[in-house]
This record gives C-alpha cells, structure tokens and sequence, in this order.
C-alpha cells in the first residue's frame, strides 16, 4: 500500500524546483480554497493538506529531512540506510541538534538539584544544632527544632 506523500498532495515530482512547487501550490491553493467551494466539506481539510504540504516542501532544511524519511521507509526491512548523493559543492544538512552549552548547563542544574537534596537528607540541620548546644553549659535547657 503507497502512502500520498507531499509530492502527491501539490501534484509535484521529488525534483521539482522551489519555483515549480510554489506554482502548483498557488494553483492548488485557488482551487480548493473554502471561500470559493462553499458546497464542498473536505475543502478546510484539502486546504490543511495543501498548507502543510507546502510548509515542508518549501523550506530547503524540512525538504531535505523529508526527503531522507521517504528513503529510509522506502527502503527494504533491514536494508542499510544510505543516504543519496549530494550535488558537488551543496552545503551538508545539519541535523537539529542541541548546543553544547545547553547540555552542559542543564546536567549541571541537575547534578547541583541531586546533590542539595541529597546533602539536606544526609546532613540534617537538628544534628549540626545539637552539636552547638552539647558543646555549651546549659544545654539541658535547648530546645532542638528543624528548620
């Protein structure tokens, strides 16, 4: 069973030029627009389609990454994943990533979080004020409360 991929919604080949999907977007568009198919249910939905269609297929990043979708799940069970041949001189596809910095600070936000929890359920503060108060004459009288 084939799945209509966003090369089927606008009606465009994998290789078409950004010029060429915006056309048939802009065609599609005013076709299937809600306004002009008053009698038509599935318009909303046709123009849903549509939209999300061009969003992908419009933006250089999100084509290339769609683009690696279909292959991987074109390809046979437990075939390898190669990835296709670039142009000469294209720009590599970053994938999203996150920054170093940000990895950085979240682990050591959550190593300094674990390590004062853990500190106040080892060291608790009665034992360090019982210890002030025996050290002290008097200390019969001290009254040991948690803070």
């Amino acid at each position: 069973m084939r799945v209509a991929t966003y090369y089927d919604i606008l009606r465009v080949n994998r290789g078409t030029a950004p010029e060429g999907v915006r056309r048939a977007y802009r065609s599609l568009a005013q076709r299937y627009h809600p306004d002009k198919l008053h009698s038509s249910n599935d318009a909303a939905r046709v123009m849903a389609a549509l939209n999300e269609a061009y969003a992908v297929l419009s933006d250089p990043d999100k084509r290339a990454r769609y683009d690696r979708a279909i292959a991987r799940a074109q390809a046979p069970a437990g075939a390898p994943y190669r990835a296709p041949h670039r142009a000469a001189g294209a720009p590599p596809v970053r994938e999203a990533a996150w920054p170093w910095w940000l990895l950085f600070g979240t682990i050591a936000f959550a190593m300094t979080a674990i390590g004062t929890v853990t500190y106040h359920m080892i060291v608790p503060t009665v034992a360090v004020a019982a210890t002030h108060a025996a050290a002290q004459p008097g200390a019969a009288d001290v009254k040991l409360t948690r803070k």
